[in-house]
C-alpha cells in the first residue's frame, strides 16, 4: 500500500510540473499571437491598397491589344510552382497535419515546391514531393529577406519554365479557426468586369509592371506568412489550453486516488493495531 501511495505522489509531482510548463507555453503563445495578429492586421491594409494599385496599372491594357508583359502572358507549359508555409517548431496541435492533408489533396508529387519551415521540409521530402528549394531559417520573415525567395521563382516564371505561382498557407479566420488555403500569385487573376483605364504609365506599361509585380509578389508572400504565423501561434495556444485542461483533470483523478489509498492505508493500520490489542 505504501508503495502505491509513493507511486501516486511521484505521478502527481510529474503532472503538476508539466502543468506549469504547458501553462507558461500557453501564456507565451498568447503574447506571440497578439503580436503577430497586430502586425497581420496592419499589413492587410497595405496589401489590399497595393493590390488595388496593381489592378489600376493592369487596367491600362486595352482589349484587343496583344499582352506583352512576361508576368501576364499565358504560359506555354503546364508546370505550377507552389510555395508552402509550415512551422519550424511543434506543439501546435493539428496545424501542420491539416496543412499536409491539404497538400496531399491538391498538389501532385511531380510539381516543384519552395518550402518554408522545418516541419514542411521534412514531411514533404519524406513523402516523395519535389522540394526544389527549402528555407528553414525564416521563422521571423521580414520583407527585406523575401528577395532571396522571390528572385528564383520570378526568373523561372519570366523564362516560362513554370506556368503559375501560388502560396499554400494557413489562413487566420479567428483565434479558434485557421484554414489551409491557396493564394494565386501569378498570373494575377483579373475579373472579366475590370474597367479599362485611360491612365498613362511612364515610361511604359511594361516597365511599370516589371517593377510593380515583383513588389506585389513580395507583399503577398509577406502577408500570407503573417497569417500563417498568427494561425500557428493561435493553434499552439489552443493546444496548450487543451493540455492544461487534461492536466487539471489528471491531477484531480490522481489526488482522489491518493486520498483513497491513504485512507485505505490508515484503515489497514488501525485494523492491525486493534487486532494486535485483542490478542
Amino acid at each position: 500500500m505504501a508503495g502505491q501511495i509513493s507511486k501516486i505522489k511521484r505521478q502527481l509531482r510529474s503532472v503538476r510540473s508539466t502543468r506549469k510548463l504547458t501553462n507558461a507555453m500557453a501564456l507565451v503563445s498568447t503574447a506571440k499571437m497578439q503580436k503577430q495578429k497586430k502586425a497581420m492586421l496592419v499589413n492587410n491594409d497595405y496589401a489590399e491598397a497595393y493590390y488595388r494599385f496593381v489592378l489600376a496599372a493592369l487596367s491600362a491594357h486595352h482589349k484587343g491589344e496583344k499582352e506583352t508583359n512576361p508576368y501576364l502572358m499565358k504560359s506555354k507549359v503546364d508546370n505550377p510552382l507552389h510555395i508552402i508555409i509550415s512551422s519550424n517548431s511543434g506543439l501546435c496541435g493539428s496545424y501542420n497535419l491539416d496543412l499536409f492533408r491539404y497538400v496531399e489533396e491538391n498538389i501532385a508529387k511531380d510539381e516543384p515546391l519552395f518550402v518554408i519551415g522545418n516541419y514542411g521540409i521534412k514531411w514533404l521530402m519524406n513523402n516523395g514531393y519535389m522540394v526544389v528549394k527549402s528555407f528553414s531559417d525564416l521563422d521571423d520573415l521580414r520583407p527585406s529577406r523575401i528577395n532571396s525567395l522571390i528572385y528564383d521563382i520570378l526568373k523561372l516564371y519570366a523564362d516560362d519554365e513554370i506556368s503559375s505561382i501560388d502560396i499554400i498557407y494557413t489562413q487566420y479566420v479567428n483565434s479558434l479557426t485557421f484554414v489551409p488555403s491557396t493564394y494565386r500569385l501569378l498570373p494575377i487573376e483579373v475579373g472579366e468586369d475590370i474597367v479599362e483605364s485611360e491612365i498613362i504609365l511612364e515610361p511604359s506599361r511594361d516597365e511599370v509592371l516589371n517593377r510593380l509585380i515583383p513588389l506585389f509578389v513580395s507583399s503577398m508572400i509577406y502577408s500570407t506568412f503573417l497569417q500563417a504565423k498568427t494561425s500557428e501561434q493561435a493553434a499552439r495556444r489552443s493546444a496548450m489550453d487543451g493540455a492544461n485542461r487534461n492536466a487539471d483533470s489528471l491531477i484531480s483523478r490522481l489526488e482522489l486516488e491518493y486520498n483513497q489509498a491513504r485512507q485505505a492505508n490508515i484503515t489497514q493500520e488501525m485494523t492491525e493495531i486493534i487486532s494486535g490489542s485483542n490478542v
